[in-house]
């Protein structure tokens, strides 16, 4: 079977390497919501012990990310071909486990709410790059959990929400490649 190239694993692997990070011992589960420029795609999170897992299913199947702290290596997963691509976790990607951003100009508090039955603190986070220089991204974040629920930045039309959350105990074999998965290599089209 053929091996996806590099491009077609670009959603899953930014989304997973943007996402908001828990700083703790979260764990839980979630349907997870990315919308951009008007499109819902639903997911499904995984979080334990510094530990994340997303799994997605669009036009060309099953896609299941695993990002490893511990390890220092992401895995992506693409069931329908039995294999996988192994890639360093880079100290230089934007967003990586990270609730703010260190990066932003500016941040501040700008309410409190209750967000899928959670205490959330909204934070708005200036960062600089965006059409004008700098964009903005509004952060809920739930302090029992350590992360963001919810992030929206709107000049790029993008949010993710976690909903249905579910604090319980998680399996370790989530956060690992399946048995008989085979190392796929990486495609020379990297953009």
């Amino acid at each position: 079977m053929d091996h996806p190239g590099w491009k077609s694993l670009l959603f899953p692997l930014v989304l997973a390497l943007t996402a908001p990070f828990p700083a703790g011992g979260a764990e839980f589960s979630a349907k997870m919501i990315l919308r951009q420029n008007g499109q819902d795609v639903p997911g499904k999170i995984y979080v334990k012990d510094g530990k994340m897992r997303q799994d997605f299913l669009d036009d060309r199947g099953q896609t299941i990310t695993i990002v490893r702290r511990d390890k220092h290596r992401v895995w992506i997963i693409m069931p329908v071909n039995n294999s996988y691509v192994e890639m360093p976790l880079g100290v230089h990607l934007p967003g990586q486990f990270l609730q703010i951003p260190p990066e932003a100009l500016s941040k501040r508090r700008v309410g409190s709410e209750k967000l899928d039955g959670y205490e959330v603190d909204r934070i708005e986070v200036t960062l600089p790059g965006g059409p004008l220089g700098t964009t903005r991204q509004t952060f809920w974040v739930a302090p029992k959990l350590g992360l963001p629920i919810k992030t929206v930045t709107a000049d790029r039309q993008y949010s993710v929400e976690y909903c249905d959350i579910q604090e319980r105990n998680l399996d370790d074999k989530l956060f690992e490649v399946p048995p008989g998965c085979r190392k796929a290599p990486p495609s020379c089209d990297l953009p």
